[in-house]
């Protein structure tokens, strides 16, 4: 069992390193994609698995940010990049599924590329409705399960990449597990990225009915 634990430890310094790296030189397309999502932020702020920080660059000035992740690799690389940016963020090491944040009491979330990788879909993003005040917003980049011939694919090759993606599911349905935790989704985009099928949208949570 120990020996499961550290190897699974492992791979995750592994994917932090490669991710920071990898971030560090995004394409224009993916910094694009990132702003749409981050630039339009509001309010009191949390962000959905943080990361190495990569969001950060485009978040709006004026607004009260609160960082989640719960990986301890990429929590650790976070603290570096925004003690060297000199950042002064709130920065939580917690999971999705379970927000240490009141009800009713954010503006907006803002998530990309992070919730492929939560263990209980449905438990974050009934975390994430809870949590939000009402009208509020779920601004979301994510990449899912393609349509066709292609799913398939998706589907064999899924178990293998969850074990060495850190936990990453390659053919989620993110868009109707959005809809179907109650948000009003709206997706601006459907596009292809590095061979993956994305989406990119804002869903909102109704300002009335229950939390």
């Amino acid at each position: 069992m120990l020996g499961c634990m550290v190897s699974r430890s492992s791979r995750h310094r592994l994917f932090a390193a490669l991710w920071d790296r990898a971030t560090a030189h995004e394409t224009a397309s993916m910094q694009r994609a990132r702003s749409q999502v981050v630039g339009h932020a509001s309010g009191r702020v949390l962000e959905l698995g943080t990361g190495v920080g990569t969001n950060w660059q485009f978040l709006p000035a004026d607004i009260q940010y609160i960082g989640l992740e719960p990986d301890p690799s990429m929590a650790g690389r976070a603290n570096r990049h925004a003690a060297e940016q000199r950042r002064s963020l709130a920065l939580i090491q917690a999971r999705a599924e379970d927000l240490p944040i009141a009800g009713n009491s954010v503006d907006t979330i803002v998530v990309t590329l992070s919730l492929c990788s939560v263990s209980d879909l449905t438990a974050a993003l009934s975390e994430a409705k809870r949590v939000l005040k009402p009208g509020g917003e779920l601004r979301f980049w994510e990449h899912v399960r393609p349509n066709g011939a292609a799913a398939r694919l998706f589907d064999l090759l899924t178990p293998v990449w969850r074990r060495v993606g850190a936990g990453c599911i390659l053919n989620r349905r993110t868009a109707e597990a959005i809809e179907a935790a109650g948000f009003q989704v709206h997706l601006d985009r459907r596009f292809t990225m590095a061979g993956l099928p994305m989406i990119l949208g804002v869903a909102t949570k109704p300002a009335g009915g229950p939390p």
